[in-house]
């Protein structure tokens, strides 16, 4: 198998294409903070800084691909005083512009930039693909308080784009891996993934989101997703045996009776699958995806917080390209670990109907905070084929280094183990990666 996988192109085009991106996002931007309105919900006497929150348990932190996590994110290195800023003059600045459209507009965004360079080599190829991701994610407080009933406008903006000819994400369709060895990364463009109200109730114990969102961000999640922020390989940052429709319109529901249970359903139409270029509001797909999970909380080894976390789904056929329907489910375990901000996560998952190339998955993974907010992550994880019925492996590791509050540098590595799909010869593959995320 010939592959044409090209390192990154001159550097001026990928700034161009960056420049472009980043107009794109301000521009949608500003048209909905326009279309907010001048008048906060609530006085500014009443308003409480989003910004002055506590770090949280690694059990109780929304995933890092919602909303939420994202906002939590960035939140928790504001106020710390372990890490400088790399421009502080201009990082101050821009924190105290974002205060300030929460006073007046109840509005809060974090802005995130993230680029990845992965490199594959076996025995027979060897190539290589770079790709940015600009993103503008927040919610708008329409009605109540943020922390009493409050009611959101919830929206994130996104722009990929592939600084060479292939994109990360491209490495698996080049190659004979069964799943990708990055979740997102790819060239599909300016999307709106999330466009959605959000509404809390009972004192946060029931949450409602209806409009266009990612489903994913909801379900299925654990402590250590998110290609951006912890592990790249889709094993362990997304779930290669389920065909989550990249984004779609539907309605979503979270339910915590008490401290110990929490149960969600979601259910929307299939718009857009990964890297899918296009913006669509439509609700005229002949096709669903829905979900239902359950997470029990409980005490586990040594007093330590630990949850199970149960998610059955199922999705139709589609006239979306690339969509496949089928159903299944996935079993995840998490505890914490003996020392601060330390995780380990368990997780079974198989599917039924052919949605996605590999219909079994189990894996392995740990992860470590280190002098504040650097993170050491290990994984190992192992798929079998829905065609063949071989198996792979794979072993990924990665440090995420917090440089300052706004940059972050992750180098990676990943061993993947396991016959040729067409062959059936056993060969070893070496992907490397390094990804810079900058965050304001």
């Amino acid at each position: 198998m010939q592959t044409d996988l090209s390192f990154i192109k001159p550097l001026n085009g990928a700034i161009l294409q960056l420049l472009d991106s980043i107009g794109t996002v301000f521009l949608a931007a500003l048209l909905l903070t326009l279309a907010a309105g001048p008048v906060c919900a609530d006085s500014e006497d009443n308003v409480k800084d989003p910004l002055a929150v506590e770090q949280t348990a690694p059990l109780e932190k929304e995933a890092a691909t919602s909303i939420e996590g994202a906002l939590e994110q960035r939140d928790e290195l504001v106020y710390d005083p372990r890490r400088r800023s790399l421009f502080p003059d201009f990082y101050y600045s821009f924190r105290k512009k974002q205060l300030d459209l929460w006073h007046k507009l109840c509005v809060e965004f974090t802005l995130t930039y993230d680029v990845l360079t992965q490199h594959y080599n076996d025995a027979d190829v060897s190539g290589a693909g770079t790709a940015g991701d600009i993103t503008l994610a927040g919610r708008w407080l329409i009605a109540g308080e943020k922390f009493n009933n409050p009611f959101y406008l919830a929206f994130r903006l996104r722009d990929r784009r592939a600084y060479s000819e292939f994109a990360p994400s491209d490495i698996q369709s080049q190659t004979d891996l069964l799943w990708g060895t990055v979740d997102g990364f790819n060239n599909s463009g300016f999307q709106i993934p999330d466009l959605h109200f959000d509404q809390r109730l009972f004192e946060d114990k029931l949450s409602l989101r209806y409009g266009q969102f990612s489903i994913d961000s909801f379900v299925d999640k654990h402590a250590m997703r998110g290609a951006t922020r912890y592990f790249l390989n889709q094993a362990f940052s997304s779930n290669p045996t389920v065909n989550f429709p990249s984004y779609g319109a539907g309605f979503a529901s979270d339910w915590k009776p008490n401290e110990r249970w929490e149960l969600t359903a979601g259910i929307s139409n299939i718009q857009g699958v990964e890297g899918d270029a296009q913006v669509d509001f439509s609700l005229d797909s002949n096709a669903l995806f829905g979900t239902i999970q359950a997470i029990y909380n409980f005490k586990g080894l040594d007093g330590k917080g630990s949850r199970v976390q149960l998610m059955g789904w199922g999705g139709d056929e589609n006239n979306v390209d690339d969509y496949r329907g089928g159903r299944g489910y996935s079993a995840t375990v998490e505890h914490e670990g003996r020392e601060e901000n330390e995780i380990w996560v368990l997780r079974a998952a198989h599917s039924y109907g052919d949605p996605t190339d590999t219909d079994m998955l189990l894996f392995i993974g740990h992860g470590k905070q280190i002098m504040g907010f650097d993170s050491l992550g290990v994984g190992v994880g192992m798929g079998r084929s829905t065609e063949t019925q071989i198996w792979q492996s794979v072993f990924e590791s990665y440090y995420r280094w917090q440089v300052t509050k706004e940059l972050v540098i992750t180098p990676d590595l990943q061993l993947i183990f396991g016959s040729d799909p067409s062959t059936k010869e056993s060969k070893v593959r070496v992907v490397g990666g390094l990804r810079l995320g900058i965050v304001f």
